[in-house]
């Protein structure tokens, strides 16, 4: 990243922090939002750093709805946040500190994203910049704060993007980034990997 998008990052990244006090500041025992999606995400990710430590070869294999197998997918398996989590976790043991940490990261994540998209496409730094903002810090990311499985869609412009890239210069690192950033996006949110296969089509 040059000088002006590690500027940007970190002016979104502060953003984040001034839209979300004063929970920006008390991360380690409250959630964002205590919403009715909210202990099924804080399960499910339990649930995949469980199985990433003891059996992640059975990861799908959840301890819901015996005897049926494969339960994880019944939902949202969230394992791209759990990959997120797991440091925050492994090194704290605190749960939820690792949930806010990821729920904060893919607001300012969001805004990076949009910004490397805007700037592919051809926008000026002032308007890329702008891009970041309104894909990040619009209203209905916040009010739907608390289902994760819906603002957890930073990966999409990246994706997008080294896409773009790919097709204008056809260099194959490019493609493989873009399917990169796919991948993580259908683990983190398959809401937002439908999302961005519309996108991509």
């Amino acid at each position: 990243m040059n000088r002006n998008a590690w500027r940007a990052a970190l002016a979104y990244a502060a953003l984040t922090m001034v839209f979300c006090y004063p929970f920006s500041v008390h991360l380690t025992g409250n959630l964002l939002s205590h919403g009715p999606d909210t202990d099924l995400w804080v399960w499910t990710i339990a649930w995949d750093l469980h199985a990433l430590l003891h059996r992640p070869w059975a990861m799908f294999d959840a301890n819901i709805f015996f005897p049926f197998r494969h339960t994880l997918a019944y939902s949202e398996n969230m394992i791209g946040s759990a990959l997120l989590a797991a440091p925050i976790v492994w090194l704290t043991g605190n749960l939820l500190l690792a949930i806010n940490i990821v729920s904060l990261f893919s607001i300012a994540a969001s805004a990076v994203g949009a910004r490397l998209l805007a700037r592919r496409l051809g926008l000026s730094e002032v308007g890329a910049l702008i891009a970041g903002l309104v894909f990040a810090f619009a209203p209905p990311r916040f009010l739907r704060i608390d289902q994760m499985h819906l603002t957890t869609i930073e990966w999409i412009p990246f994706s997008l993007a080294y896409l773009h890239a790919y097709f204008q210069s056809r260099r194959p690192r490019d493609l493989r980034l873009a399917v990169c950033f796919f991948t993580l996006q259908a683990l983190t949110s398959g809401h937002g990997g439908a999302f961005l296969v519309l996108a991509l089509v």
